[in-house]
């Protein structure tokens, strides 16, 4: 008994390291919000927090590097890019939108996959694909329309993070299959980092450090950025991708939960519903391909 016990913990230790992933960047929205604007400028707060995860990702693939190759280092740079975009309109987005907002359009990412897709192949979305699209856009639609205070530009730069995140998973899907994954993430690290040092002397740049600050900044370098990268690489190579897709629909979730408890933010109905139509799109975003595939065989 005791040995059909620890053989089902490690089967579903991959999917829970997975789901304590989730809680983690559900927390960061949160954790960024409170303090995005107010003791730190976005693109300080950005160098430094890729800095330091650059950092101490950098033993961990040094004796990996070499094999990336010029193409290799080309696909990790421009992976870099995407994530810089990604992050730089996310994170300004918060200045002006909520945090729970902004993790239900950030989880909008994957909807746009098949988009990529389109574009890259020229290949038509499956109809439960499309479904997707539409059910994103209805929840969206509910989720910052004019009965809830209007689509604003902090919704406008987070929707913009969605579509980069979007085709940084997309890239990402193309060349870990020739790439080693750590390497290349490396690679994207210090591209932020190097971005963000270079758009640095166009911001006004404000760093006031304080104990909250400090242990946030921490927080998302160690923790929320090379903590949960380190798991996601070991666990998705032991879980279905089916799997960790579900797992990650919960971020949203999370980030509103967190943020109705310290933050005070409260969704109304409209935005309620909004919000799960977004869920449901993700979804089928998720399962889509999974249940279309199964069919086909």
């Amino acid at each position: 008994m005791k040995v059909n016990d620890s053989s089902a913990w490690h089967s579903y230790f991959p999917d829970i390291s997975l789901f304590l992933c989730t809680v983690i960047w559900g927390f960061s929205f949160t954790a960024i919000k409170d303090i995005i604007g107010t003791g730190v400028s976005t693109v300080f707060f950005i160098f430094a927090r890729f800095g330091i995860a650059s950092i101490i990702v950098y033993p961990l693939c040094r004796k990996r590097l070499g094999r990336l190759g010029k193409e290799g280092l080309k696909a990790g740079i421009f992976l870099g890019i995407l994530l810089f975009i990604g992050f730089v309109t996310q994170t300004r987005g918060l200045l002006y939108t909520t945090a729970s907002k902004s993790a239900f359009i950030t989880g909008l990412s994957s909807v746009f996959i098949p988009i990529f897709l389109f574009i890259h192949k020229r290949k038509f979305p499956e109809p439960l694909v499309i479904v997707a699209l539409v059910v994103a856009a209805l929840g969206l639609f509910l989720l910052t329309g004019n009965a809830v205070g209007g689509f604003n530009f902090g919704d406008m730069l987070t929707l913009i993070c969605a579509v980069s995140f979007g085709a940084q998973i997309y890239t990402m899907g193309l060349v870990t299959v020739k790439y080693d994954s750590l390497s290349l993430t490396f690679v994207e690290l210090v591209t932020m980092t190097v971005l963000s040092a270079a758009v640095l002397p166009m911001e006004n740049i404000v760093f006031v450090p304080n104990l909250k600050l400090v242990s946030v900044i921490v927080i998302m370098a160690i923790i929320a950025t090379t903590g949960t990268l380190l798991v996601q690489t070991w666990a998705q190579k032991r879980t279905s991708s089916v799997r960790a897709g579900l797992i990650f629909c919960a971020e949203p979730v999370f980030a509103y939960m967190f943020a109705a408890v310290i933050l005070g933010e409260r969704f109304n109905t409209l935005q309620q519903v909004g919000g799960a139509v977004i869920i449901v799109a993700i979804l089928f975003s998720e399962l889509g391909p999974f249940v279309l595939n199964r069919r086909k065989t």
